[in-house]
């Protein structure tokens, strides 16, 4: 969906942002500053205009990044970018990721058997998949594009009570020129179990006019 006017603005004051040194030295990894920050931005833009929300900050309701590291990868010249984010499932984070927002956060969010929707589990699977990705073509000199889903193929090993803690751990696969993939799993930091397990496929797009201009 093209942005309007006022979106577009939005999404620019995030790419411009600088966050406090303070927010990223509580982001552990070995990855450069710029790509920490790179990765806290993709997350903002889901969610703007409240980048800010996605500091690594122990009371956020929402995706919290608290590390970004840097591995060789399998192939000579390569290399793999973990990040890690936790999640506090509680009615506010659910509604924030509601489409729309204009129905009650639990019975949109919630399934029959009253424990987290799948949806919203994927959903949050894609944002920090792609965040991911993105921060990792920043890390090997790109502009830092995340690129366009293809697909989320996606296992669901436990169900996800409100009030659980998830810790999301996103290992990239491969960066390329014109695909991308990472995989995911979902961990149930409160139950002590795998709630679900991802692999993301994407392929990457041209840069927009107003990356080219930064």
């Amino acid at each position: 969906m093209p942005l309007d006017s006022a979106g577009h603005a939005r999404y620019l004051a995030i790419l411009h942002a600088t966050y406090p040194d303070a927010t990223l030295a509580r982001i552990q990894g070995n990855a450069p500053r710029a790509v920490k920050e790179l990765a806290l931005k993709c997350l903002a833009i889901y969610h703007a205009p409240a980048p800010s929300c996605f500091a690594a900050d122990a009371g956020t309701l929402r995706t919290a990044v608290t590390e970004v590291s840097l591995a060789p990868g399998p192939l000579e010249d390569t290399r793999v970018l973990t990040l890690v984010c936790e999640l506090e499932v509680t009615d506010g984070a659910i509604y924030g990721h509601v489409l729309g927002r204009s129905q009650d956060p639990r019975s949109a969010s919630l399934d029959s058997r009253d424990v987290v929707a799948n949806a919203f589990i994927v959903t949050v699977i894609d944002e920090c998949v792609s965040a991911a990705v993105a921060a990792l073509d920043r890390a090997q000199g790109g502009p830092g594009m995340s690129g366009v889903t293809l697909s989320i193929t996606t296992v669901f090993h436990n169900p996800v009570l409100t009030g659980s803690t998830l810790r999301l751990v996103n290992r990239t696969l491969e960066v390329a020129a014109e695909t991308t993939s990472c995989r995911c799993e979902v961990w149930d930091l409160t139950q002590r179990r795998l709630a679900a397990s991802a692999v993301f496929a994407g392929m990457q797009s041209s840069p927009p006019k107003s990356l080219a201009r930064l």
